[in-house]
């Protein structure tokens, strides 16, 4: 059995948030997989022993370098838990090897892992990071994909790319530089610092208005009646069951470039984009009488706002949670025109013209809206708020009630897929395409979409949902219609929504 040494740290707010999610089964995680080009003098001929201990060494180099997913957590149950340092990692526990035969569908044994990941919940934190990998082999021996998960305790989306970033930067480095020895697929684990906690990183300023206003909302919540009606009453809450499904869209390079264009003519971006498109689709799939306004969210990364010289611990290569959530509503009278726009013009394809005029109108809006948040920077911020809150799990279980969000879009934005200083020749590792997707989540956001790139691909949209919640109609129809527009975009200058 896994020892763990005797020191330990307190979780900090941030972290105690996500925690109590995991242990009330109402959210699991994250996953990022990325497509790996294996190495010219990897491929052929290279047993399979050989390979997979390259690779294991280098997952190895590449986990050691973020402490956090180095560390398990203790007191589960309790108000407080703990970080605490392991000793070694068992990779028979967290990774698994797949080699996909030239008979098998390997797209389909890549959609069974991650559907895999985002519903198994992570166990035994005392004695093992939370974090997990299955490695899917190509019969031809020229590209892997390693689909990792991880506990969003532990970090944010953006921690993900920076565990993938590291290890395309650990396979490609000469194997004298490796300092970490696998006995058994095992190994010893360095003593390193824990990383600080946020607050600890960064200033999150909070003013007494922005205190009461917001705790005020708790003290006098409203009745059911009194409901605003962006609530998202149409996708009930419920604990069971508790699985989440994907869906999966993507946009080839020659697509996307220019709908990116498209988007900077517009005066805007592809997240605002895609929050504007959704809102089409949902107004169109859901009846007025269950949905007569949305309200969806944005997580923004505070990477940013890290002043030179607080820490010596630089957040934009560091895994932890360091986002905040930006929302935004689309109001009854919004959504009430939407609905009749689209309604005219399925007779009257003239009239499509008016349904592309306020979706960009709208993506400028919520462009603009993201833009004056990240100005603010990470003042008067709920996550500042989060010192306040001592027991989460109470938190939670109170706040469980109502849905807020319909829908949230999270991206991750351009991997590089590259190691700096690459000379072009083919003997060397390179990250060629990447899924971003994450579990549902009980009481959050009833669709997630999860967005990324790599530099010189396309883009993939993963959308997740909650079965019995959330109908798989819709949410499969919403992502067949976010395609389906941004495709007629990048190939034909414009969006038609009578199609």
């Amino acid at each position: 059995m896994n020892r763990f040494c005797k020191n330990k740290n307190p979780q900090k707010p941030g972290e105690g948030f996500q925690s109590a999610g995991h242990s009330l089964r109402i959210y699991v995680g994250c996953v990022l997989a990325c497509r790996y080009h294996v190495a010219e003098s990897f491929q052929g001929s290279t047993t399979e022993s050989i390979f997979e201990n390259k690779f294991e060494h280098a997952i190895a180099s590449a986990i050691v370098q973020h402490p956090l997913f180095t560390v398990g957590r203790i007191n589960e149950a309790s108000k407080k838990q703990y970080w605490v340092r392991l000793d070694h990692i068992d990779f028979n526990n967290h990774i698994t090897w797949q080699t996909v035969s030239e008979g098998e569908d390997h797209r389909k044994a890549f959609d069974a892992a991650l559907n895999w990941q985002v519903n198994e919940r992570y166990t035994d934190l005392e004695t093992r990071p939370q974090w997990r990998a299955t490695i899917l082999k190509s019969a031809k021996g020229d590209f892997v994909d390693v689909v990792f998960a991880w506990d969003h305790t532990v970090g944010d989306g953006k921690s993900g790319r920076f565990f993938h970033d590291s290890l395309l930067a650990c396979l490609n480095q000469k194997p004298d530089n490796d300092t970490i020895t696998l006995d058994d697929r095992s190994f010893k684990l360095p003593v390193t610092e824990f990383t600080p906690p946020l607050h600890h990183l960064l200033k999150l300023p909070v003013s007494p208005s922005f205190i009461f206003s917001t705790f005020s909302q708790d003290l006098f919540p409203q009745s059911k009646s009194d409901k605003p009606p962006h609530t998202a009453n149409w996708a009930p809450i419920k604990m069971e069951p508790f699985e989440s499904r994907l869906k999966s869209t993507t946009l080839l390079n020659d697509v996307l470039k220019p709908v990116l264009d498209a988007c900077r003519k517009k005066e805007t971006t592809l997240t605002a984009l895609l929050h504007s498109l959704i809102s089409v689709s949902m107004a169109t799939r859901i009846a007025e009488d269950e949905a007569r306004a949305f309200e969806c969210g944005t997580p923004i990364c505070l990477r940013q706002f890290q002043k030179p010289g607080m820490s010596k611990v630089d957040l934009k290569k560091t895994a932890i949670n360091g986002v905040v959530y930006w929302p935004y509503k689309f109001e009854p009278g919004l959504v009430a025109t939407i609905r009749q726009q689209v309604s005219d013009a399925q007779p009257n394809q003239e009239l499509n013209k008016r349904i592309e005029d306020t979706v960009w109108s709208v993506a400028k809006s919520i462009r603009k809206g993201l833009s004056a948040k990240l100005k603010l920077g990470a003042k008067n911020d709920t996550l500042g708020l989060a010192k306040f809150i001592t027991d989460w799990k109470s938190y939670l279980l109170d706040h469980a009630k109502t849905r807020t969000h319909s829908w949230e879009v999270s991206n991750l934005g351009v991997m590089q897929g590259d190691v700096a200083g690459n000379t072009g020749t083919e003997d060397h590792w390179r990250i060629e395409d990447a899924t971003f997707t994450q579990s549902a989540s009980v009481c959050g956001p009833a669709l997630t979409f999860s967005v990324i790139s790599v530099k010189g691909g396309g883009i993939t949209l993963s959308c997740s949902w909650q079965t019995g919640v959330v109908d798989d109609g819709l949410a499969e129809g919403v992502s067949k219609d976010i395609g389906m527009w941004l495709n007629g975009l990048g190939r034909n200058g414009c969006i038609n929504f009578t199609e």
